[in-house]
């Protein structure tokens, strides 16, 4: 009996040895007795870390609007909002990765039914550094994704430094414009935002980088473009071929005409899906923008 006991604490303390707990990015604690093997990402921004990290085998559904949607041995899920929470359950998860914003509602639905969720929401390059390390580590691999999340860190400061040296009066004055519709209703990023940090340790100065929104966007007028004349449009396009359009519709707007940009044709698509989110692909964003900033001089 002594002996049967015993196994039985040894057991119950080797159970324990297992429990690990995490903050996600709501600041709530999220405990798991053991290394999550089967994975539901019900946020696409977040698919893009466990393919930097390497175990997309773990994933067992996404969303309709993932990258990963079709892949063979990965279901899909439904919507973004509100989850399928019938079908998440068949999928038998460990753990279920969502985002912020409009999906903290879901974390309480998941909660409720006995489904481990975690939220990651970085909106900085600090903060994508460090989701990739605390994203690995909930997936057991903590050495590998610190190992990555440092090569990551390098790799972006290694730009960032050579472009800080960069006199300021040579360093292109940019905005983005993503077109909701029309010339008229157009987004852009400011403080607050990834993408403005993205075009800062790029090399350029963002006109817009005074001001801020949720998360750091915010809508502007025509106006607001025309008043900051800047060097350079970055205009994001969502389909291959798409380019041409998204051009165009910047440069034959009228009152854009005085613009510096459309004047010196420095008018530049930039994949849409690629800054769509913050994550590893900040390294990308940063490479593709430095390359466009710089496009004249590395002509030379």
């Amino acid at each position: 009996m002594k002996k049967i006991l015993c196994i039985i604490a040894v057991f119950s303390m080797s159970l324990a040895l297992f429990s690990t707990t995490f903050v996600d990015d709501l600041g709530r604690l999220v405990t798991l007795d053991r290394v999550p093997e089967r994975v539901v990402v019900a946020a696409p921004a977040v698919t893009g870390f466990i393919e930097f990290l390497g175990v997309t085998e773990r994933i067992v559904g996404v969303t309709d609007w993932d990258n990963l949607a079709g892949r063979e041995g990965i279901e899909k899920i439904g919507n973004v909002v509100p989850l399928n929470l019938e079908k998440i359950m068949s999928l038998e998860p460990d753990i279920v990765f969502l985002t912020g914003g409009f999906q903290e509602p879901e974390v309480s639905r998941l909660e409720k039914i006995g489904i481990n969720a975690f939220v990651v929401n970085p909106t900085s390059f600090e903060e994508i550094y460090r989701s990739i390390a605390i994203i690995g580590a909930v997936l057991g691999i903590p050495e590998r994704s610190r190992s990555l999340s440092e090569e990551f860190r390098s790799a972006v400061l290694d730009i960032a430094r050579e472009t800080f040296a960069i006199p300021m009066e040579k360093k292109p004055r940019v905005i983005y414009t993503m077109i909701s519709g029309d010339v008229t209703d157009i987004w852009t990023c400011g403080t607050g935002s990834f993408l403005n940090q993205a075009i800062a340790y790029a090399g350029a100065l963002n006109v817009a980088a005074p001001y801020t929104g949720n998360d750091g966007w915010f809508p502007v007028g025509p106006e607001f473009v025309v008043n900051s004349n800047p060097d350079i449009i970055l205009v994001p396009y969502y389909y291959e071929g798409g380019q041409e359009e998204v051009v165009s519709t910047i440069k034959n707007y009228r009152p854009f005409s005085s613009v510096e940009a459309v004047k010196n044709d420095r008018v530049y698509p930039i994949d849409g899906n690629l800054v769509a989110h913050a994550g590893p692909s900040f390294l990308e964003i940063v490479v593709t923008l430095n390359g466009l900033f710089f496009k004249e001089d590395k002509s030379r």
